[in-house]
């Protein structure tokens, strides 16, 4: 068994290394475990609206592919329309090399990065945690879990309150001509898979396609070999399919046992409505690093520190997840309706560009939809 460390993280995604950049510039010794030996690969789009890289820390210099200034929505490869914006709404970059800057950051601030750590198990104790690997059994004061939705962490905390939604995604490189129909644009579908989205993420020299279902049972391989053919890409250089789960929020309000705090998709705080995680991810990084600092410091009410991790949470992100999950039970439930009534709706489409890139909330959407002034003439099919 390693000696006491005062903080361990497990995983080297957005929400460990915000957690662990945000420990380091407090002058915390931190440890990273990520069971990956790098590059590593993750299921992601690469889409990170300017809301996004506000809070990610660490710069995107070189990283972005594409930058986003018009959406394609259809429902099946039919009835779609495209939104333009006067400023990128999302910008795309390739997740590995996200995670790689980000772990370039952590470990030049002082985190020790130990790769093919894979975490087994996490047993909270008065005074320490300890974490079994593979390979090793640490122990430390406390253990911050960004290790994903099927990782230690998220085990040790259930499943209740979150949703395992599947998701599938493969990449399909393609010449630079016929890249030029996806430049600056990407196109999202809610018909291809019921109660799910398709989505295509351009970057420089290839397309990131995929579907998540949000609730009803489908064959994703089938449905992606569907939407390959409706967008026209099945005879481009496929790579494998990825597959993975994304954790979305449910109703969960506990985020930590112990002196275990979860973070990101570990603590299930992707949205359901949209399937995004990786602004929540660096925000709960940074707020678990928060309640481990003042914990660490001691005093009388240093387990208090610990315990206000989820007030925090709960505070700062729950109420905008809760909305988008109402949002969300509605349009899956019968989406080719809402679709019409809703994303085709002249006057609620542009909404979307807004809450990408920030300028709207999920509150004032919500405010203007009781208002009334939501309801208009549908786009023509």
């Amino acid at each position: 068994m390693s000696g006491m460390h005062d903080v361990i993280v497990i995983g080297a995604g957005p929400a460990g290394c915000s957690a662990a950049i945000c420990l380091c510039l407090r002058g915390r010794a931190v440890t990273i475990l990520e069971k990956n030996r790098q590059p590593w690969k993750k299921l992601c789009a690469g889409g990170l609206p300017p809301k996004v890289v506000g809070v990610l820390p660490a710069n995107l210099e070189g990283l972005v592919e594409q930058s986003v200034c018009k959406i394609r929505f259809g429902y099946e490869g039919r009835r779609s329309f495209e939104l333009a914006f006067k400023r990128p709404v999302v910008h795309l970059v390739q997740r590995h090399l996200l995670d790689q800057r980000l772990v370039q950051q952590a470990v030049g601030l002082g985190a020790r990065l130990v790769e093919g750590a894979a975490v087994v198990e996490l047993q909270p104790e008065a005074q320490r945690v300890l974490v079994k690997t593979t390979k090793h059994t640490y122990q430390a004061r406390v253990v911050i879990a960004a290790d994903g939705a099927l990782g230690a962490g998220a085990r040790l905390l259930g499943h209740q309150g979150i949703r395992l939604c599947p998701a599938v995604q493969v990449d399909v490189k393609l010449s630079r001509r016929k890249m030029k129909p996806y430049r600056n644009m990407l196109a999202c579908d809610f018909g291809v898979l019921p109660g799910g989205i398709g989505w295509v993420f351009p970057k420089r020299d290839r397309l990131s396609v995929g579907l998540c279902s949000f609730g009803a049972r489908a064959n994703l391989k089938a449905a992606l070999e569907k939407y390959l053919r409706i967008e026209g890409l099945d005879s481009g250089r496929i790579s494998p399919i990825e597959s993975h789960p994304l954790s979305t929020w449910d109703g969960r309000r506990v985020f930590s046992k112990g002196s275990v705090l979860m973070v990101g998709d570990a603590a299930g705080l992707v949205n359901p409505l949209t399937g995004a995680g990786i602004r929540r991810a660096c925000i709960s990084g940074q707020l678990a690093a928060e309640a481990a600092h003042a914990y660490l410091a001691g005093g009388a009410v240093c387990q208090k520190d610990l315990a206000s991790y989820d007030r925090r949470v709960n505070a700062d992100l729950v109420d905008e997840l809760a909305r988008a999950r109402l949002l969300a039970r509605l349009f899956y439930r019968a989406p080719g309706l809402f679709y019409r009534i809703g994303v085709m709706n002249a006057r609620i489409n542009p909404w979307v560009g807004e809450l990408l890139s920030g300028q709207k909330s999920y509150l004032e959407v919500f405010r203007e939809l009781l208002s009334g002034g939501w309801i208009s003439r549908p786009r023509p099919l």
